[in-house]
């Protein structure tokens, strides 16, 4: 199947059988083969198997680290089926197999998670199985995840889709900021401080508690990162300066 790396091919064997009487020493052996090929990423289990496969073999283990799966074996790693699609030891969640193999239309090079709809990890029914990109997760989430039946599970990966389109074209009209690692609107972002500065005028208890934890927030960083504390002075007495500006224009 194609968008997966083949690891060995004519060049790389050939260099293993060229220099099979470096299999004595192993390490020497392997350390060759990454400087001859540095792009490969073997790993040292890795390269050891190869060498079995190929024949070539030392005295201490003269029949070879493992035997080599067929195509299509299944196995279970951490409670999830994971299904061998091409050799040496290419292996994939078995969930994403099948909607690869279902949807051979769709492009795969975009990062993403393979969503039990109904929950069931043993159900490997292509009618149960929907692709969720990785950058819609936070908003997935936020739209509550997945849920106890496929149907509301799908529509809620529709609401991220939708959202995420939204967000991308409000950032296009400069309506969008970015909070920490997400993006909001700037009208919602707006609305929450709002309703947080009535909070802090209204209760008391609330009010020093917040205070408090703000305090103990600066003094850890102008400890840790006194660059980034005066920076944060800079921004503050930039936003103050605005602010009284903005009261005397309104008259106040």
């Amino acid at each position: 199947m194609k968008n997966f790396r083949t690891i060995w091919n004519d060049d790389t064997n050939g260099f293993i059988l060229k220099n099979r009487d470096m299999v004595f020493q192993h390490k020497a052996f392997y350390e060759a083969f990454m400087k001859e090929f540095p792009d490969s990423r073997v790993t040292y289990c890795a390269f050891k198997n190869q060498c079995c496969r190929l024949g070539v073999v030392s005295r201490k283990n003269p029949h070879g680290a493992c035997k080599c799966r067929p195509l299509y074996s299944e196995q279970v790693k951490k409670g999830y089926v994971r299904i061998k699609i091409a050799q040496p030891n290419v292996w994939v969640m078995k969930s994403k197999w099948v909607y690869m193999e279902t949807h051979p239309w769709e492009d795969f090079s975009e990062p993403s998670e393979y969503i039990f709809l109904d929950g069931n990890i043993r159900n490997f029914h292509p009618d149960n199985i929907e692709r969720l990109p990785r950058k819609l997760q936070t908003l997935f989430i936020q739209f509550g995840g997945r849920a106890d039946t496929p149907e509301v599970t799908r529509f809620r990966i529709t609401q991220a889709k939708l959202k995420k389109a939204l967000l991308d074209r409000g950032e296009q009209l400069g309506l969008v900021c970015r909070t920490g690692n997400t993006r909001t609107f700037i009208e919602d972002r707006n609305a929450r401080q709002r309703a947080r500065m009535k909070r802090l005028l209204q209760d008391d208890k609330f009010r020093e508690e917040f205070n408090r934890k703000r305090r103990e927030a600066k003094q850890r960083i102008k400890e840790s990162d006194p660059e980034r504390y005066k920076k944060m002075l800079e921004y503050q007495r930039a936003a103050d300066k605005r602010y009284w500006e903005r009261q005397r224009r309104n008259g106040k």
